[in-house]
């Protein structure tokens, strides 16, 4: 969770954005906006943004390759030439 040190109201926030903004990506700490004191939202700066995200990404794509390899080992697939073959049979290909 982020730093709740840096937590500000939304109505904070809207008085002063563009300095809030600048702080965020000068600091590179996700900002904690609240409503009613409680966390409604996250803010990150982009770059922050872009490496959660590309990350993200890497785990999705490891998740699925060892389902991948899941799925061999339990025999849930097929040789790509049987696939075609079947594919050929359907629609003519």
């Amino acid at each position: 969770m982020a730093n709740l040190t840096n937590s500000h109201s939304l109505t904070e926030f809207q008085q002063n954005a563009k300095g809030f903004i600048d702080g965020l990506n000068e600091s590179k700490e996700p900002m904690l906006l609240t409503v009613n004191g409680k966390v409604q939202a996250v803010l990150v700066d982009p770059i922050t943004y872009q490496a959660l995200e590309e990350r993200l990404e890497r785990e999705r794509f490891m998740i699925a390759i060892l389902e991948g390899e899941k799925d061999i080992q339990e025999g849930r697939t097929k040789p790509a030439d049987a696939v075609f073959a079947e594919l050929k049979a359907k629609y003519g290909l």
